[in-house]
């Protein structure tokens, strides 16, 4: 199997998902929201192992029939490593993207998302605990810095220049 397992990581808001679905489309790929295989009955730390099972199963399956599959899904070092792994032994090329922005930006009415209160808590921490910038990242983007369009499209290159992938 080749292909590329592109997971896109950072704190709630940064665009993992809608920049995910963007990244898919443009690369002929398929997009997997992560979050969608949590189990939401159980604590986090039951079910990231079920989660982390069924991102690998349904993005190894993807694989071999487009050339890329692109996560959204928030990444710890045991996920980095997990996933690294898998991916890897399957022959698909992995790469870790972490996605940053800021408080302020992610929390900005004009970008039309409106968080509940405890989201706003948890951006303050994940963005406090390093998810949009993880040592473990191929590298980091910053997601505030223009336009959606314009974000999506400079993704699409970094991603590209990384992985050699043609337009």
């Amino acid at each position: 199997m080749r292909g590329h397992a592109i997971f896109l990581s950072g704190p709630i808001g940064t665009g993992k998902t809608t920049l995910g679905r963007a990244l898919a489309e443009r690369l002929g790929g398929e997009f997997i929201d992560g979050d969608g295989y949590t189990d939401q009955t159980r604590p986090w730390y039951c079910s990231i192992k079920r989660t982390s099972e069924a991102i690998v199963a349904n993005g190894l399956s993807a694989l071999e029939t487009v050339p890329a599959v692109v996560v959204a899904y928030p990444l710890g070092c045991m996920n980095w490593i997990y996933f690294r792994r898998k991916f890897g032994d399957a022959g698909a090329t992995p790469l870790f993207v972490s996605l940053r922005a800021s408080y302020e930006s992610i929390t900005n009415p004009a970008r039309g998302r409106v968080f509940a209160p405890w989201e706003h808590n948890r951006i303050r921490e994940m963005i406090g605990e390093g998810y949009g910038a993880r040592p473990f990242s191929d590298f980091v983007f910053d997601t505030d810095a223009g336009p959606f369009d314009e974000t999506a499209t400079r993704l699409t290159q970094a991603v590209r220049a990384r992985l050699a992938i043609r337009p």
